[in-house]
């Protein structure tokens, strides 16, 4: 059966997208996280309190109650999925470009019926582009196609999605001054990140977000950039 087309999930948390690719997703799956495996655990931990009244101890300081207890199910749907780490640009495009799924006769064993199968997520693609030169239409496109590519070789459904909370650039608030993201005037609602321009080719300063002020010519939105290889869908859309 021919691949679903490529989708990116908008309006998402990791623990959702996780979740999601535990129900849903066939063996051999491959989930491939843009950082290190403590930038995962950071982001699947509760915030800190701020009046810091929980004690280590405390029910809130352990990971979420999804991934806490594991059960039946969840080991089960593990067993199909590998995990893996890319700390830069380079590991990732090396690794989309050399993945492709080999064959095995356990594959069978791992594989689920119904309406799940094979999926290739990439997690926070946006955040790892984020502070260097390809953050930027040329860069991300480039980076696009390399996971449109692996997916394909490997007979599976791309799913990207960007949770980390620190990705979005920077707003502007209606007295027209630029914020921070958490010092945002409660009137004014949160920009969708993937409404944040960029600009065309690869540049040397650092590009701006929503709002900014910096200038590196033209500019093109990420929904523009990451549409022209994938369809836009949130885990409402997806479950129905």
């Amino acid at each position: 059966m021919a691949p679903r087309t490529p989708i990116v999930l908008e309006h998402t948390t990791l623990e959702q997208t996780l979740a999601y690719i535990l129900s849903n997703a066939a063996a051999p799956t491959t989930i491939v996280f843009a950082g290190l495996k403590n930038d995962l655990f950071a982001q699947l931990s509760p915030p800190p309190d701020p009046e810091g009244t929980d004690s280590p101890a405390s029910p809130t300081h352990c990971p979420s109650s999804a991934w806490a207890v594991p059960t039946l199910k969840l080991l089960a749907s593990s067993r199909g999925i590998k995990m893996v780490f890319c700390p830069d640009i380079t590991h990732l495009r090396a690794y989309l470009g050399t993945n492709q799924h080999q064959p095995d006769r356990n594959d069978e064993m791992c594989q689920h019926g119904g309406s799940q199968e094979r999926i290739l997520a990439l997690i926070n693609p946006i955040a790892l582009h984020r502070p260097t030169s390809t953050f930027s239409a040329q860069g991300l496109n480039r980076t696009f196609a390399a996971a449109v590519e692996a997916a394909f070789r490997s007979k599976a459904k791309l799913v990207i999605a960007e949770c980390n909370p620190s990705s979005s650039g920077a707003a502007t608030d209606v007295s027209g001054e630029d914020s921070e993201v958490g010092e945002r005037s409660p009137n004014v609602p949160a920009p969708d990140l993937w409404d944040e321009e960029v600009s065309i080719l690869n540049v040397t300063t650092k590009s701006f977000g929503i709002g900014g002020r910096g200038w590196v010519g033209r500019t093109v939105k990420l929904r523009a950039v990451a549409g022209r290889w994938c369809v836009f869908q949130t885990l409402a859309e997806l479950v129905e």
